[in-house]
């Protein structure tokens, strides 16, 4: 998501030379260099993206949360647990923890990228309480772990998958006086060998006095120490059951209960990833051989009657990983994880071998397994599901991630299947009912979990019936046996009783995947029969991303019968405080002020109560047609100028071979030659809406005296001011509607290419701004740009779509549909569009920025041609003879196919070190931006034949189809 005032920030400015790569990531083990002994892990970097508001300094609670300069990192040392921002060049990388499915490369400039296939991880352990060292590195093979489940831990119980979402502990604690307590409390909070003030909690209203009955009159002390922890309830969401059971036999397994405790633990099998097996620092362990643990006893006699409390539970204080990684070439390798850096900003294209793909083209989609890829070249060679032949394709014109249309597949599913992914194993004989590479997902958490209460610090619902319960058992412990758990089941090898369940552990190029099953044997399966499981944690991350996304959108709300609820809307101050903002004293005028003011700064007031009738749609119409449009100054939107008069004249003759390449060179022009105003009109009120318009079929917005008053003064000024290169349509029947049309500006990668955008205004308008429609014509390629989304989303501050300061968002006493309009111009479709994610701009100059900016910005100028395309072959209502015009009368379609043409075959040839590269929006092209863009070349050669009207330019070299 994107915000005018990141994208603002770069308009003017160019790549600069690369600054510094990235020395360290968050999950990193480091020492600091002049004390090796002290240990910490990377919580916050410089280069995250991280889309917060600023904390005014007097607010921060948490050292780690003050913003951080380029080179700093947040780091949380440990054991002591003292959090610091610190500069890179004062840490050493101990190392870097990866998991299977992750992105790296071997230098942040390498083009090629890898993905994990699976680790190796050793570790150094030392005794949790005492700090004494267990010498040698060990392995998983080794250890235990302390506590037998975790948060997000799957079981299996009577057939159903389900996963652990909450969980009672209860905590033996060593106070500093030697006395020892239970602490039982809901979520897994403390590990053994935590020590300080913050062991006991603040009392939960309505437990208070159970509180007192454990602790006694216990004074926290920074002496404190956790000496044991143990799960004594679980809230389990069970999300699906074995795909291999039939509909009757399925439907005598019920769904099991909510709450397990005491004895029924024992009945719960335990299912972990390969990866969630590996060691970690920080994790509590116990050797497989105890004897070899060092011991601490804690306690003093006659406090509890079973005498001193043992601890010889192990913290894993530092690791060694090792990565085996296929790269996108095909190859294979084991490498030691510090001689890595993670892919942090992948492309949208970026695919692997054995990965499903859909190719496409505008006419047809096909099924294709990857492989190899080269990623300098941004080509693929994919294997064509349909009929077993291998071509070569250019990665723009894949889909990896099921983004397209395709039978079985939802919008938030995808192609394929990840290493690491859970999956169910439905029958041999059977499918699992999706047209492949499509895969589908099961694993709807149940409502209750969905609850969130409890999650403010009161508990509540759910949440404070599973205090109770522990409660309960805290009370009974040592006194009824009932109460103590049952062991946790592991599986077993050579048990194959839970076979219809597995883990991706790796992709084959005939797209066949590989599964480990819970007896640790592997199988080869054909896609179709697998289904995966959808995290159930995954699926409340997604829905509060939706709540928040959903808040958002509703900045602005209207009321029952399109009134408005509040008098104001809230904005970031310059001290990053959330105030609420009033539009009192500052409304608008209906006729009688100058027009010829600049949008940032018009202020025009209401007309008196009373002192005319309410306007009707005839008047706004009525009053435009009164009047003849005169040319306005100059407009200035946020500092970008947009020009009153026609911009540079382009010649209609034919370019010849030997003509200089225009691209990125002269600016997009109207030709001045002739009366333009014909066949190039910017504002025209159309009789009515078009059924092709976005919100066609949305209801009229109930009109008001201030909507009408309003509009009148919106149209008046798109009237007079419009740039030469924006064109507005407005409707009599459907005063609520626009259709709004921007030519990319020069020297961009939407340069010469349409850009359309449908616009309404609700019946709230002008309190609340304009809704806008991107109409994306990318064919499911992924967006043109970072704020015009595939979907139709325009993600910009004004519009409300986008958190930004309170001077970029809408204001009806200085914001207008120009400003809009101007805003997206200039602010959206920029040369360097990848930087217009707010998160991005601190990567400019970097290594890192510049490779990923290029690449963003050939996908842009490729798509845009498309835009060319789809627009000449059916063409937007309302503008049809204004692109004719353009294209093919103004002579715009053979500087777009000159241009194209020029800068293939600069790419074809060796680069030459041209400073003047460095300027250009587009300089070279990839072997796959090639192919792409030579498809789309040709059918704008075959409708400018089409039209009488042949170019010159023929492709430079034959096109590759597969």
């Amino acid at each position: 998501m994107a915000t005018a005032g990141g994208a603002q920030a770069q308009s003017s400015r160019t790549s600069d030379r690369p600054q510094r790569a990235a020395k360290l990531y968050q999950e990193d083990i480091v020492q600091l260099i002049d004390e090796p002994s002290s240990l910490g892990l990377v919580m916050r970097c410089w280069h995250d993206a991280e889309d917060l508001p600023p904390i005014p300094e007097d607010e921060i609670v948490d050292p780690l949360l003050r913003p951080l300069k380029q080179g700093e990192v947040g780091i949380s040392f440990y054991p002591k647990g003292t959090r610091e921002i610190l500069h890179e060049s004062k840490l050493r990388l101990v190392d870097r923890t990866y998991q299977p499915g992750d992105l790296l490369k071997r230098s942040v400039d390498d083009l090629q990228a890898g993905v994990v296939t699976s680790i190796e991880v050793t570790g150094l352990l030392e005794h949790t309480i005492s700090g004494e060292e267990i010498p040698g590195w060990k392995t998983t093979s080794e250890t235990d772990c302390d506590l037998e489940i975790d948060m997000g831990d799957y079981v299996v119980y009577d057939d159903w998958v389900g996963q652990v979402v909450e969980m009672f502990d209860e905590a033996v604690v060593e106070m500093g006086d030697g006395k020892i307590v239970r602490l039982p409390e809901l979520t897994a909070r403390l590990g053994v060998g935590e020590k300080g003030l913050h062991i006991l909690p603040a009392p939960v209203p309505g437990v208070h006095n159970f509180f007192n009955f454990l602790l006694g009159n216990a004074q926290p002390s920074t002496q404190d120490t956790v000496l044991s922890v143990r799960r004594t309830v679980l809230a389990i969401a069970w999300l699906a059951i074995n795909q291999a059971l039939g509909p009757s036999e399925a439907s005598t397994r019920q769904r099991p209960q909510r709450f397990w405790h005491g004895s029924d633990m024992g009945k719960l099998t335990l299912v972990r990833r390969r990866a969630e097996q590996c060691l970690r620092v920080g994790d509590r362990l116990l050797l497989k051989n105890r004897e070899e643990m060092p011991v601490t006893l804690h306690g003093k006699e006659g406090v509890q009657q079973q005498g001193p409390v043992e601890v010889r539970t192990a913290v894993v204080k530092q690791t060694h990983t090792i990565v085996n990684v296929l790269w996108q070439d095909g190859k294979r390798d084991c490498l030691d994880a510090k001689d890595t850096v993670p892919y942090m900003n992948p492309d949208e294209y970026d695919c692997w071998p054995g990965d499903h793909v859909l190719w496409k083209d505008e006419e047809q989609k096909r099924p294709a397994v990857v492989q190899s890829v080269n990623a300098a070249d941004r080509t693929a060679v994919i294997r064509f599901s349909d009929s077993g032949k291998t071509e070569l394709a250019s990665v723009l014109e894949l889909d990896p991630h099921g983004t397209t249309e395709w039978p079985g597949v939802s919008a938030n599913e995808g192609f394929g299947l990840s290493r690491g992914d859970f999956v169910f194993i439905h029958p041999e004989g059977t499918t699992n009912g999706a047209t492949p590479p499509a895969v589908p997902r099961i694993g709807e958490v149940e409502s209750w979990v969905r609850d969130s209460n409890g999650l403010n610090g009161q508990a509540g619902g759910w949440r404070r019936e599973m205090i109770s319960l522990g409660n309960s058992i805290a009370q009974q412990r040592g006194t009824d046996p009932s109460v103590e758990e049952g062991t946790i089941r592991r599986p077993q090898a050579g048990d194959t009783s839970l076979n219809w369940f597995g883990e991706v552990t790796d992709q084959r190029l005939d797209g066949d995947v590989e599964v480990m099953l819970p007896d640790s044997s592997s199988v080869i399966l054909p896609l179709s029969r697998l289904t995966r499981l959808y995290d159930g944690l995954e699926q409340l991350e997604d829905m509060w991303s939706e709540i928040s996304e959903d808040d958002v959108d509703s900045f602005d709300s209207v009321g029952a019968n399109g009134e408005t609820e509040s008098a104001g809307f809230w904005s970031l101050d310059d001290s990053g405080h959330w105030v609420k903002e009033t539009t009192e004293g500052d409304d608008w005028a209906t006729d009688d002020e100058d027009e010829n003011m600049s949008v940032e700064a018009e202020r025009w007031p209401s007309p008196p109560p009373n002192s005319s009738p309410p306007l009707e749609t005839e008047s706004v119409v009525s009053v435009l047609a009164s009047e003849e449009p005169e040319p306005g100054p100059p407009i200035v939107v946020e500092g970008i100028p947009s020009p009153a008069t026609p911009p540079t004249t382009l010649s209609t003759s034919t370019p010849t071979a030997d003509t200089p390449p225009v691209q990125n060179g002269a600016a997009t022009a109207i030709d001045s030659g002739t009366d333009r105003s014909e066949y190039w009109k910017r504002f025209e009120l159309l009789p009515s809406a078009p059924a092709d318009h976005a919100f066609f079929a949305s209801p009229p917005a109930q009109t008001s005296r201030t909507f009408l008053a309003r509009l009148t003064k919106e149209y008046r000024v798109l009237q007079s001011s419009l740039p030469d290169n924006i064109l507005v349509r407005a409707y009599e029947d459907r005063t609520d509607l626009l259709r709004s049309m921007i030519i990319g500006p020069d020297n961009t990668p939407y340069e010469d290419a349409p850009f359309v955008i449908d616009w309404q205004f609700d019946s709230n308008f002008p309190h609340s701004p304009p809704i806008a429609h991107f109409l994306s014509w990318t064919n499911g390629n992924g967006r043109v740009n970072p704020n015009l989304y595939e979907e139709g989303k325009v993600c910009l501050s004004i519009l409300g779509t986008w958190a930004g300061d309170k001077n970029e968002m809408w204001n009806p006493a200085r914001s207008s549909l120009l400003q809009c309009l101007i805003s997206i111009q200039g602010l959206v479709l920029v040369k360097e569009p990848w930087f217009c994610e707010p998160a991005y701009e601190k990567l400019r100059g970097t290594e890192e920025g510049i490779v990923n900016s290029r690449l963003y910005s050939e996908k842009a100028y490729v798509l845009s041609r498309g835009f060319v395309r789809r627009a000449l072959d059916l063409a937007p209502i309302g503008f049809e003879s204004e692109l004719k015009w353009f294209y093919y009368t103004n002579g715009m379609l053979d500087k777009i196919l000159h241009d194209s043409a020029v800068l293939i075959q600069k790419s074809k040839s060796p680069p030459a070190d041209d400073e003047a590269d460095t300027e250009l929006a587009i300089p070279r092209l990839t072997g796959g931006g090639i192919i792409s863009l030579e498809r789309t070349l040709n059918k704008l050669r075959a409708l400018a034949a089409a039209q009488g009207h042949p170019t010159a330019f023929s492709s430079s070299s034959p096109s590759s189809t597969p």
